[in-house]
């Protein structure tokens, strides 16, 4: 108080650092649960699952599990392709892990074949995928291919902007192409269709758009996936490859040969230095035709085109992308790097996306098909909205309790401002604002405000004992001294209360793995909230109390007229220099009028006239001691019944947690859906394709459904190891869900006649929108009608559905291995075997309640053509085993030997046998393989001769099973039951299920079943959360002892906690929640606030049964009943204040919708009942509990509390 201008500059700078910092946060949906992943991924180009995993995946993979810090390492091999994903210890730096596996990789690629380099993936984690598109070839105007401009507003077209009304050129939109045929909506003149094929629209996504994107800050790659990869294929004619007496290498050694520039140093000339090159890079057909690959017995070059067909192709694909049920589609994906800034990485890219579409041939767009800064606005969004409502209803509840403005506003200050400093401290450690971090922050709304709502009461209250002590005729003690005790006579308990709520939340901190990436960013904004709160309340707040809790603050001797200007110059002006500043700025010119009004508002707040009502005329006063006081008599009265009565109380609680069930988290639902159904592990790439299309169009038949992208088999990218088999289709869904279809609603007054039922029908509508589940699964109303979702919609045979959302999908797959919540993995050497128990461990854990269904990996459902040689025969022929080989890899299989250099283009050539040769195993008999004519067999002159042999005489052909993909985890092989779960909790299922499949399953030897998935982290987090929270609870008691030094205060204090517990599962039960994470992070923070609360209502007995002793009024079991009665009933504004702003500060949490509500709704839960109950206990036994400890001290000497 002696240095209050220091104070308010320090107080100043604190808050404006903070807004700084909130303006350079960092922005998305939800908090990274990934793990820290370095992928290596390995080409073996032609070749199958099996030799990917025994020559690539296998080597890395136990290379690798030596790598400092790893914890786990996955491999995945498949066709062509082997992926190890290295999963380090949380806290591990990427880069640091990335230098670590590049040094193992050194050692490991003397494991590998010859010519095979294992390469890092990305620097991405699971939730890289923020950005997908499509490159649309639509309809375009030939009289405007560059597009036209339209004002949504209006629906007027314009040719240019500057055809526009200047005030509308801003809001235009270029439409650079359309969906459907149709005219131009200036000329009239029919639409012509973008005439691009789906090589083409690759070649612009592959050399036109990605590499600009990739540029773009924060963007680790941009993935291509769909259409044709351009590809020069030579077609060998074995008939002419014969006859000219060739062999397959001799004409991939030419085209190598023929395929390259180089430089000849330099030479002076006309004293000029010139550098000397020699163009030889191939540039088409024409160059490819032309290549010299042999000559005959005259010597005339055999040209390539003499011996081949040459065309231009599609190269062999993994991978097909479908748009919106219309056929095959080319599209992007850009995958942020780890740590970005996501929010701004999408603006940036679809910026650059804006500037690039321009150069793209007329009638082409590009198609936004996922957004996810769509869920994080509307993530922000919905926190930001509950942070909103949070302050004013907490405002509301101190004007109602206070009854003077100023003196609210000094309580609501310190809520912004510690909003603002946890901003500031999450920007300082890096901390992304999202739904978790800012709930942290909603959380303590009501909580922060408690300390000042305390500190304001209490001066209040002095203020009333000064005034009386004035109008008695005694002398005063001045009002900044009045406030200064109140300061001091609250202060340290209010510390002590803030702290101890600030450490209830260590067991938060030692959380690992997913959950603690999940909730730590909670743990850290409610920290510094609550640390802010706490150093606000004891600094600025008395500063504050001193200068506005008076009932005028300009001074009285000003005449009305300059008043009343003075009041309007500080409204006015101030408001308008706020409107024309919040003009300037993007994120604020929505909100410039409300801005201008609020600072209005609160000018006048603060300038205005106000009278303090006295505690005892205030309306809320007298009506809480109305209620309270017969109450208060009755548990007086009857100590020992009440006490019983609560016991009771905790015994009931066993009802409703013998019926809680268990998860990890409730699913957030992201507003989009990710569709990935499995298919037979054999299927070929037109069927796949064919599937695709099929279950894309029947989604788009969904009026919620507005884009549909769908994938099967793998982009172009290491953080994509889908096989073939695997079907990715993002729904992007209409954000507005008012335009949903109704479901109707069974209401208890539904079958009530018409002019009962409207009335209450406006309270409780009868119908509502569809939920997403909805949506999936369908829905049944109250009359019985079944409405089918999107699940049956696209049920087909040989399909298996599995619906997910595309961020916490992505995450599950690399984090645990599968795309469902629950999963079994089973290990073992033998694939056959293990397809064999994951059959068997689906089908009993199938018949477990609660099993929607359980699916097993289907190992051996590839199909495998194997070509044995017979080395004997070889041999007579001159051929090695190797010999033999490189023709069915290379004319078979076909080979990419080299590429053309178009400018900054590539394009891969393909060397093979014609495809008449390659279309059944009885052509494949005939493919000829060159060798040398041995010795014995030549002419007198012994020149070497080739001959051609068919290779059936060489090898034998056989059809058998094998792994279309193998997965394996730290070096051994794995096989997956996934298991959906509908109907009943996780814990639950997962308990059951375990001991069902301990009883049913006979393991061999080297065989293990582990469950995985989501129950995982649940698992993981409970015993730990456990262990913390019993050292947190002994902390807390320590330091409830060194704030009050009496184990009597101590005990009642923490005899909320079990009082809370009533109300918070009991809430739980009628709210239909399981026990969660999110709802243990509640019951958390409800042990911290009922310490508060307890610490607050024994502060006034205490301070009340002090004040008697002093005033030698503290003489009977009479006086101590009034010290009571005086420090429970007559003090009840300032604990129903406390109480009231914490609960009115939770509850817009619990009504909250939108994306992230489902997980602030069951951390609030638990609060809102555990704290009501709470109160309620303590107002009716804390007193009683209060008098029975102190009766023995009445009319001695003995110090109170002392034991």
């Amino acid at each position: 108080m002696r240095n209050r201008l220091m104070v308010l500059l320090l107080t100043a700078a604190l808050v404006g650092t903070g807004i700084w910092s909130t303006l350079r946060l960092r922005v998305d949906a939800i908090p990274d649960l990934s793990d820290v992943q370095v992928i290596v991924t390995t080409e073996f180009p032609g070749q199958n699952p099996e030799v990917v995993d025994q020559q690539i995946t296998y080597p890395l993979s136990s290379a690798l599990l030596s790598v400092p810090g790893a914890k786990v390492v996955r491999g995945i091999s498949m066709f062509e392709q082997s992926f190890v994903y290295v999963l380090f210890e949380d806290g591990t730096d990427i880069y640091w892990a990335r230098a670590r596996v590049l040094e193992y990789l050194n050692f490991a690629r003397n494991r590998l074949p010859e010519g095979v380099e294992p390469a890092l993936g990305p620097d991405a984690s699971g939730v890289g995928w923020v950005y997908q598109y499509a490159l649309y070839p639509g309809f375009y105007s030939p009289d405007h291919p560059r597009g036209l401009w339209r004002d949504e507003a209006s629906g007027a077209w314009y040719s240019e902007p500057e055809d526009a009304p200047p005030a509308r050129r801003a809001a235009l939109r270029l439409v650079r192409g359309f969906e459907e045929p149709g005219v131009d909506p200036i000329t009239g003149r029919g639409m012509v269709a973008a005439d691009l094929d789906l090589a083409q629209l690759r070649s612009l996504q592959d050399w036109y758009l990605r590499f600009p994107l990739t540029s773009v800050e924060g963007v680790s790659e941009v993935a291509s996936f769909g259409g044709f990869v351009r590809q020069y294929q030579v077609v060998l004619s074995p008939e002419k490859v014969r006859a000219y007496r060739l062999a397959v290498p001799d004409v991939v050694d030419a085209i190598r040969k023929s395929n390259n520039d180089v430089g000849g140093s330099v030479i002076e000339q006309s004293e000029s230095e010139y550098m000397v090159r020699s163009r030889g890079y191939l540039r088409g057909l024409d160059d490819l035709g032309a290549v010299v690959v042999g000559s005959d017995d005259r010597g005339t070059p055999i040209l390539l085109r003499d011996v081949a067909t040459l065309q231009v192709g599609g190269e062999a694909r993994r991978g097909v992308g479908e748009l919106d049920g219309k056929g095959e589609a080319v599209g992007g994906i850009v995958v942020a790097r780890f740590g970005a800034n996501a929010f701004q990485v999408i603006r940036d890219v679809k910026t650059r996306l804006a500037s690039l579409e321009g150069g793209l041939p007329p009638g082409v767009f590009i198609k936004t098909t996922y957004d996810r800064s769509d869920l994080i606005g509307r993530s922000i969004d919905t926190l930001r909205s509950t942070l909103i409502e949070e302050i004013v209803v907490v405002g509301l509840v101190c004007i109602l309790f206070l009854l003077h403005l100023r003196s609210e506003l000094v309580a609501v200050f310190v809520v912004p401002s510690s909003v603002i400093v946890a901003l500031m401290g999450m920007h300082i450690l890096g901390i992304n604002a999202n739904i978790m971090s800012l709930g942290g922050i909603a959380i303590s709304i009501g909580v922060v405000v408690d300390s000042a709502i305390v500190m304001v009461e209490n001066g209040h209250k002095h203020l009333d004992r000064e005034e009386a002590r004035l109008a008695a005729g005694q002398p005063g003690i001045g009002r900044a001294q009045a406030l200064l005790d109140a300061a001091k006579e609250v202060g340290p308990q209010l510390f002590f209360s803030l702290l101890v709520i600030t450490v209830s939340f260590i067991p938060v901190f030692v959380l690992e793995g997913e959950a603690g990436r999940l909730f730590k960013p909670l743990a850290i904004t409610k920290t510094f909230a609550m640390a802010a709160a706490a150093g606000l309340s004891i600094t600025i707040i008395p500063v504050l109390m001193y200068y506005f809790i008076t009932g005028r603050v300009l001074p009285a001797r000003w005449a009305g007229m300059k008043n009343t200007l003075i009041t309007l110059a500080a409204t006015l002006l101030p408001g308008a220099a706020l409107v024309l500043l919040a003009s300037g700025l993007e994120l604020l010119t929505p909100y410039r009028w409300w801005i201008g009004a609020a600072w209005a508002v609160l000018a006048l707040m603060l300038l205005l006239p106000q009278r303090i009502i006295h505690e005892q005329h205030s309306p809320a006063s007298r009506v809480l001691r109305w209620m309270y006081e017969p109450a208060f008599r009755l548990t007086m009265r009857h100590p020992r019944t009440t006490i019983l009565v609560m016991l009771l109380a905790m015994g009931s609680t066993y009802y409703p947690i013998s019926r809680l069930g268990g998860e990890f988290m409730p699913p957030l639902d992201e507003g989009d859906l990710l569709y990935m159904p499995t298919t037979e592990p054999s299927i070929g790439v037109s069927k796949a394709k064919e599937i695709l299309q099929q279950t894309d169009r029947i989604m788009m038949q969904f009026p919620e459904v507005l884009v549909v992208h769908g994938k099967i088999g793998r982009a172009e990218t290491a953080t994509d190891p889908a096989p073939l088999s695997m079907i990715e289709t993002v729904a992007r869904l209409n954000p507005d869900r008012s335009q949903w279809r109704k479901r109707k609603v069974d209401r208890f007054f539904s079958s009530w006649p018409s002019v009962l039922r409207t009335p209450l029908a406006w309270l409780w509508p009868l119908e509502r929108p569809i939920t997403t589940d909805e949506l999936t699964y369908g829905w049944q109303d109250p009359d019985g009608t079944m409405h089918h979702g999107l699940d049956s919609a696209v049920s087909f045979p040989g399909v298996t559905n599995s619906w997910t959302y595309p961020v916490i999908g992505r995450i599950l797959m690399l984090d645990t291995g599968i795309k469902t919540p629950v999963g079994i993995k089973i290990t073992g050497p033998d694939p056959l075997l293990l397809s064999d128990l994951a059959d068997q461990a689906a089908g009993i854990v199938g018949a477990v309640p609660g099993a929607s269904s359980a699916i097993p990996e289907r190992l051996l459902g590839g199909r495998y053509l194997d070509i044995d040689i017979d080395r004997h025969a070889a041999a007579r022929y001159g051929l090695s085993v190797g010999d033999v080989q490189e023709v069915i890899q290379t004319a078979i299989g076909g080979m990419n030997i080299a590429y053309t250099v178009e400018g900054a283009e590539r394009y891969p050539i393909n060397v093979r046998y014609e495809r008449s040769l390659r279309e059944n195993v009885e052509a494949l008999r005939d493919v000829p393989v060159t060798s040398m004519l041995p010795a014995a067999a030549r002419g007198a002159m012994g020149a070497a001769e080739r001959i051609q042999v068919p290779l059936g005489q060489l090898a034998t052909f056989r059809i058998n099973q094998g792994p279309a993909m193998i997965r394996s985890e730290n070096a051994g092989r794995t096989s997956w039951v996934y298991v959906t779960v509908a109907g009943r909790d996780l814990a639950g299922f997962v308990s059951e299920a375990r001991a069902a499949v301990a009883a049913n399953m006979n393991l061999p030897p080297g065989y293990t079943v582990t469950f995985a998935g989501q129950y995982e982290f649940w698992e993981r987090a409970v015993p730990r959360l456990a262990m913390a929270t019993v050292l947190t609870l002994i902390i807390i008691v320590f330091l409830l002892y060194l704030s009050s030094r009496s184990w009597l205060r101590v005990g009642i204090v923490m005899l909320a906690v079990p009082m809370s517990l009533i109300g918070a599962f009991w809430f739980l039960h009628f709210m239909d929640y399981n026990m969660s994470l999110a709802v243990v992070i509640g019951m958390i923070a409800l042990a911290g606030l009922d310490a508060e609360t307890g610490m607050v209502m024994l502060l006034y007995l205490d301070n009340s049964y002090e004040r008697f002793r002093r005033e030698g009024r503290m003489k009977s079991a009479a006086d101590l009943y009034a010290a009571v009665h005086d420090g429970a009933v007559m003090r009840i504004r300032p604990k129903a204040m406390t109480v009231a702003a914490t609960l009115v500060g939770l509850l817009p949490l619990l009504w909250a919708t939108g994306t992230g509500a489902d997980t602030m709704r069951r951390i609030a839960a638990p609060m809102i009942g555990g704290l009501v109950v709470s109160f309620l206990m303590e107002l009716l036994m804390y007193p009683v509990l209060f008098y029975l400890a102190r009766r023995h001290t009445v009319g001695s000497n003995k110090e109170p509390g002392t034991e």
